[in-house]
């Protein structure tokens, strides 16, 4: 009788990663000042333990690394954060649940930026899974980690979890959640309240200059098919009045960078 890796990641007592040399099992968090990799780290951790553990310190990081606020309701004081915290919830125990634990090349990764929350997960969806059906679809790539999670209620929500994460945001007025599946990873984007400004075309010129760093207007054009030079001078212009994106340069050797 052997353990299996589900079972050791869900029942080890005294941090499975650092006992089994499981490492490539720890959830990597990380807290940016600005909207990309490349600004200062304000806050960072490795998290280890169990899955259970895990899904906790990684809500736990988020909730201490975003916006809070207070208002008065009634007589109470009610505090608010800047993103729901079931839509986080459900998108940390998702990552958690549906990663792909034959990939050990890299970790799980929890990104927070000034204007964003990243969650990177090694693996792809699952057969049968795809951005557009994502919230109706059931598939599960880890069956007994469903399951287990689902007994310690991890998982009250079985089965709506990203329509739980759609509704939630939507409460709090934010845009809809973002999906990034590639070959090998697949990534979540949950926007925060300064995107909430832009349009579609202005999300997608946001969007590739955090890809890649900076934009040009030839390759906005290309973005935006179709769409009047006008319309994109307008929407550039957009991006730069609420302080999302800067211009570099002059003339044919302008470009346009993060401006965090």
């Amino acid at each position: 009788m052997r353990p299996t890796l589900a079972g050791c990641l869900l029942f080890f007592k005294n941090k499975p990663q650092k006992k089994l040399s499981l490492g490539r099992y720890i959830i990597r968090c990380v807290r940016y000042k600005g909207s990309g990799v490349h600004t200062d780290i304000l806050d960072s951790l490795d998290v280890d333990g169990t899955l259970d553990e895990q899904i906790d310190a990684m809500q736990a990081f988020i909730l201490r690394n975003i916006k809070k606020s207070a208002a008065i309701v009634g007589t109470k004081r009610v505090d608010r954060y800047e993103y729901p915290e079931k839509a986080i919830r459900e998108i940390v125990a998702n990552a958690v649940i549906h990663r792909d634990y034959r990939i050990t090349e890299t970790y799980t990764q929890v990104n927070i930026f000034e204007d964003r929350i990243e969650i990177f997960n090694p693996g792809n969806l699952p057969p049968g899974v795809t951005t557009e059906n994502i919230k109706h679809s059931q598939v599960s790539r880890n069956k007994i980690i469903a399951a287990r999670l689902k007994d310690l209620d991890y998982l009250e929500e079985y089965g709506r979890g990203i329509d739980i994460v759609f509704t939630e945001m939507q409460r709090w007025g934010l845009l809809d959640p973002l999906f990034k599946n590639t070959s090998n990873s697949f990534r979540v984007i949950l926007p925060g309240e300064k995107l909430n400004q832009l349009n579609e075309r202005q999300l997608k010129i946001w969007e590739y200059l955090v890809e890649n760093g900076r934009i040009t207007r030839r390759v906005a054009e290309t973005l935006l098919p179709d769409t009047p030079q006008q319309t994109i001078s307008y929407d550039v212009r957009k991006l730069k009045d609420i302080g999302l994106i800067r211009q570099v340069g002059e003339s044919k050797d302008t470009f346009y960078e993060s401006s965090f």
